[in-house]
């Protein structure tokens, strides 16, 4: 009597098998992307820190200085648009950060604004753009 069962009993068709087998495909398929997306993202997010940190560290560096020091004289104009000497360096590989430091206009004596721009150089691709932007101001007694 068991050799008569009805079809239904003998297991899956090659169509299901065949169905099954497509459907685990795609979702690995959408796995895979959703993971490929995510690891770039995480990439682009690592650039974009360390730019904004090599603008950063440069930011506490003015803020070493004291208001009268002569390395916090005004810069002179274009000075994040070019390479001017003592007004760039270069923090990370194929980075170059940029500087200008002006007084402000509404308190000139006792007021610096400093800006810091982080970007690539001619020819070579910079993990990121940075440009971070603060005022310091003096101390009056």
């Amino acid at each position: 009597m068991l050799l008569h069962r009805g079809m239904r009993d003998r297991g899956f068709t090659l169509v299901e098998v065949l169905v099954a087998v497509l459907l685990l495909i795609v979702i690995f398929a959408g796995v895979a992307q959703l993971f490929a997306s995510s690891t770039m993202a995480n990439a682009t997010s690592r650039r974009t820190t360390l730019a904004t940190m090599a603008a950063a560290d440069k930011m506490e560096q003015f803020h070493a200085v004291a208001f009268d020091d002569p390395a916090l004289a005004a810069s002179p104009p274009g000075t994040l648009l070019t390479d001017l000497d003592g007004y760039f360096d270069v923090p990370i590989a194929g980075c170059v950060r940029r500087w200008a430091i002006e007084p402000l206009p509404a308190h000139p004596t006792t007021a610096l604004v400093f800006r810091v721009a982080v970007s690539g150089r001619a020819g070579r691709g910079c993990p990121a753009d940075a440009r971070l932007v603060t005022i310091r101001t003096r101390k009056v007694p």
